[in-house]
């Protein structure tokens, strides 16, 4: 008789198991289906409403950890939606072009005269075949105030290129006057991109690790 209960007790635990990897991997499909939703989204702002019920259906009742992460996304992305690295890519060029040519605006503004001739010095820059130092792509010191508004343009845009929105969103926030004012929506909604990619990140993470125990 004993060795009954000890062969059913054996077969429930092997059971409730299968049953959390069995969660666990439904939670990391949802988790990567929203990852890729924010790389590669249809249209220009990505709806995140399905991604995310698909997360709460899939996670363990109780789960205070998905509940925790889902609540730091951003209540923009959850209502509205996102822009997606793909969206945010193409308009980082239309954004960037216009930055240039008020690159020389300062803050507050400038009379149409200042402008004619900020745009105009726009046009006489010229733009380096190799935008960012190898000392400052290795991460050595350097000063960021001796960068002007075409300097940072030229960083962002190596980065938006190579898809490192974070690191091109870091330079971006260094922009002043016109250039700054121009880039603003840009700035603000790779931040939502940003923080969103983050929670699904950590999802997929919380998975993946769920997963391993219970595999």
């Amino acid at each position: 008789m004993e060795e009954d209960n000890s062969v059913f007790f054996c077969c429930s635990e092997r059971a409730l198991q299968d049953q959390k990897a069995q969660t666990s991997q439904a939670l990391w499909s949802a988790a990567e289906a929203l990852y890729d939703s924010l790389k590669h989204g249809a249209g220009d702002v990505t709806p995140l409403k399905d991604n995310i019920q698909a997360i709460v259906n899939a996670s363990a009742k109780g789960d205070d950890l998905v509940e925790t992460v889902l609540a730091t996304i951003p209540s923009v992305a959850v209502k509205r939606g996102v822009y997606s690295e793909d969206s945010l890519r193409e308009r980082f060029l239309k954004v960037e072009q216009c930055a240039w040519r008020v690159a020389g605006v300062p803050e507050g503004g400038a009379s149409l005269p200042k402008l004619l001739v900020a745009w105009l010095q726009s046009m006489l820059v010229i733009r380096a075949s190799e935008p960012i130092p190898s000392s400052e792509l290795n991460n050595e010191p350097f000063d960021p105030s001796s960068l002007n508004n075409y300097d940072i343009l030229q960083r962002a845009r190596y980065y938006v290129d190579r898809g490192d929105f974070d690191q091109a969103l870091k330079y971006m926030n260094l922009l002043k006057g016109g250039a700054k004012a121009v880039s603003s929506d840009w700035m603000k909604e790779t931040t939502v991109l940003l923080e969103t990619q983050q929670a699904a990140h950590l999802l997929l993470a919380h998975a993946s690790a769920s997963g391993m125990i219970y595999s």
